[in-house]
């Protein structure tokens, strides 16, 4: 008589993917709550410290507003642009090191075989593994990029939701950034076989997908050109200013340094825009391309991160032995 082995069911692999992985994961939900939970107490300390101040709902063209703001500052924003910074390579840090493990540590184990041999096949076992920890990363990402979001408002007031960091901190851009990490570092680990290499690459891949992100944002939709005769931020208008060149009364363009040379002082200049006949040109993205861009670049990261994963499975199935 001879048998058959059937294989699992899909579900089935992905419970027992989920139970392999379970330490990890565990540990992600451990952190992350800690760090959630003192981002909380620190974001309401800072929000109610805004409210008092006043500079949330002055006009930032204002010189009384400015003062607001600086007094805002001093008082309750110590430290929060270098935590800024650490939270905003703080995602691609999740993604590696769940990556990193994730198929570098059956290799360095010994233990690849014996859980290829358990039915499901080397293909789905690796896939089911992706699945459910990439699964609860972007979760955890989406949750934790909301909370960042309102911890970081503050911030906006001084470098306008287009800035790297805050743009950085909403949900779409950091789901796809943790997914690239993860991705990448899965790949490394699949091929290398070491683990702390593996997570190297993941950071690497990560700091190498901000410089990216960050020279190819502007070209997402192209920009809007505007004159205007003023310096001054427009009020209640959180553009993102690419450019800005000059025209002069005869309206020829002409350089920033040659216009900045026609005066020595803000006043002089304000003066030569508003009253002399000179002319600032912004180029410049419009404020409400915010959630635009946010999932343009959510698309092209997560297919990205998606193409790292299939490219780790196929390794796995085809060069792994």
């Amino acid at each position: 008589m001879s048998s058959t082995t059937l294989a699992p069911p899909r579900s089935a692999v992905l419970r027992a993917a989920g139970l392999r992985h379970r330490p990890a994961l565990l540990t992600l939900l451990t952190v992350m709550g800690v760090i959630s939970l003192a981002l909380l107490l620190h974001g309401w300390y800072v929000h109610n410290g805004l409210d008092r101040s006043g500079a949330a709902s002055c006009d930032p063209t204002t010189d009384a507003c400015t003062a607001r703001f600086k007094q805002f500052r001093r008082q309750y924003g110590n430290g929060m642009l270098e935590l800024d910074t650490v939270f905003y390579v703080l995602g691609g840090a999740l993604g590696a090191f769940l990556g990193g493990p994730l198929l570098a540590r059956e290799f360095e184990h010994g233990t690849v075989r014996f859980a290829w041999t358990q039915g499901a096949g080397r293909s789905r076992w690796t896939a089911g593994g992706l699945l459910v920890v990439g699964t609860v990363l972007t979760a955890v990402s989406a949750l934790f990029g909301l909370l960042l979001r309102w911890w970081s408002e503050p911030l906006m007031l001084m470098s306008g939701g287009f800035g790297p960091e805050v743009f950085g901190h909403a949900p779409p851009v950091m789901v796809g950034r943790v997914l690239v990490a993860f991705g990448a570092a899965a790949l490394a680990g699949a091929v290398l076989r070491r683990t702390v290499v593996a997570v190297g690459l993941g950071l690497a891949a990560s700091v190498a997908l901000l410089f990216l992100a960050d020279a190819v944002r502007s070209h997402y939709l192209a920009p809007l050109e505007e004159p205007v005769h003023t310096l001054n931020s427009l009020a209640l208008d959180d553009r993102w200013v690419l450019n800005t060149w000059f025209s002069d009364p005869a309206g020829h363009r002409i350089s920033a340094d040659d216009f900045y040379k026609l005066g020595d002082s803000g006043a002089q200049w304000q003066s030569l825009l508003r009253d002399g006949g000179y002319t600032a040109h912004q180029v410049y993205q419009p404020a409400d391309r915010f959630w635009p861009f946010q999932w343009i670049e959510f698309g092209w990261t997560v297919l990205l991160a998606v193409a790292l994963c299939a490219a780790a499975v196929w390794w796995v199935r085809r060069r792994a032995v």
